[in-house]
């Protein structure tokens, strides 16, 4: 059976951020809060929202706020987008905080958080998530 997430578009991190193809109408473009030269893009889809962010021409993070409907569905979700993301390597769950989990991608060039209270989820690479916090 299908559920609603699982028409949401997938990414590639890194692309060159003028070949990303809008997923979606634009609802807001702007700067992002902790990195002065990175840009939020955010974009209603079905299901809530996707925030994309570019920086130094490429992107480098993607955030859905897209709750699941259930559990089961959250799962679902998060299966299909840490299998898009990880591009062939696995994930390694770092931590599990009460409020969500991390992750790294085996070849530690990108994470992954899962804040499963409100369940948005976030694909990002190293690079930027150095400078971010």
């Amino acid at each position: 059976m299908e559920c609603p997430t699982d028409a949401l578009p997938l990414l590639e991190l890194l692309c060159v951020a003028d070949e990303v193809r809008p997923p979606g109408a634009l609802d807001s473009s702007d700067p992002h809060e902790k990195a002065s030269d990175a840009v939020v893009h955010t974009y209603l889809v079905d299901g809530g929202r996707l925030l994309l962010t570019h920086w130094r021409g490429r992107l480098h993070e993607v955030i859905y706020q897209t709750p699941a409907e259930s559990e089961e569905d959250a799962t679902r979700r998060n299966e299909r987008l840490l299998a898009h993301y990880g591009q062939g390597d696995g994930w390694t769950e770092i931590l599990d905080n009460g409020f969500g989990k991390t992750y790294r991608r085996t070849d530690q060039r990108r994470y992954a958080l899962w804040g499963y209270a409100m369940d948005i989820t976030t694909f990002g690479t190293m690079e930027f998530h150095q400078v971010r916090w």
